[in-house]
């Protein structure tokens, strides 16, 4: 039952202007971090961030599913933008890709103090530590399942899809940490560009275009003659597969 006292209760008769339901919303993830920080999270009640947040029981959930959701609050919404991102992308994988990691770590920069507060309090909790891990599987579904699509016509496909997608969330995750641990100084977006220029380029697993790619192992005498051994090699690498 809401209270008179909850400023986010909705007015009879009307809704709560986007700013009030916006203010009641960080009152309540300031309350809630606070509170995990100090007494931990397990022995945190919903009961307990609301009344902290000078809120209703009601507008707490109307905010948020669950006492989890103040410390991940943002990935239901970044997973939605992220496959409409990969929807609406016609470019090469790979870039499409970088972009939706640029969506994903763009929103840990907007705060930088909250997400420093989410990295701490993650790191110290068992259950969070295992629903941080079920979001990263998500994403990467997301990325495996567009890829599948992307890889259909290539050899071994399927395989590239899973690789390709866990081989950029750990680029993406590799990237955050180091974020955090410096404690949000640095150039992270240019981190990540490089990184996910340096996979690109260096690991090799995809051909832009062209799926899996192709590797031309040479084996020559000492005294071939060097004219000879690149044409052998371009010769070999234009043969059908």
């Amino acid at each position: 039952m809401t209270t008179a006292a909850d400023p986010a209760a909705e007015p009879p008769g009307g809704t709560v202007p986007a700013t009030r339901r916006s203010d009641a919303r960080v009152r309540i993830t300031e309350a809630a971090m606070d509170l995990f920080e100090r007494q931990g999270y397990a022995a945190t009640t919903v009961d307990a961030i609301a009344e902290q947040a000078g809120v209703a029981r009601r507008t707490f959930f109307h905010h948020f599913a669950s006492k989890d959701a103040v410390v991940f609050p943002d990935h239901e919404a970044l997973v939605a933008r992220v496959t409409a991102h990969l929807t609406d992308s016609s470019g090469e994988p790979v870039d499409a890709l970088a972009g939706a990691l640029r969506i994903v770590l763009t929103s840990y920069l907007a705060d930088p103090d909250l997400a420093l507060r989410r990295y701490r309090l993650t790191r110290s909790t068992a259950e969070l530590r295992e629903r941080e891990i079920a979001w990263v599987q998500r994403y990467q579904l997301v990325f495996s399942r567009y890829l599948d699509v992307r890889y259909a016509d290539v050899p071994q496909g399927p395989m590239a899809a899973d690789v390709v997608a866990a081989g950029l969330v750990a680029v993406h995750n590799h990237v955050l940490r180091q974020w955090l641990k410096r404690g949000g100084g640095g150039d992270a977006l240019g981190e990540l560009e490089e990184a996910t220029a340096w996979f690109d380029r260096s690991v090799g697993l995809v051909q832009r275009g062209h799926g899996p790619r192709r590797v031309v192992v040479a084996v020559f005498d000492d005294d071939v003659d060097p004219q000879e051994l690149v044409a052998r090699v371009r010769d070999a690498s234009a043969a059908p597969r």
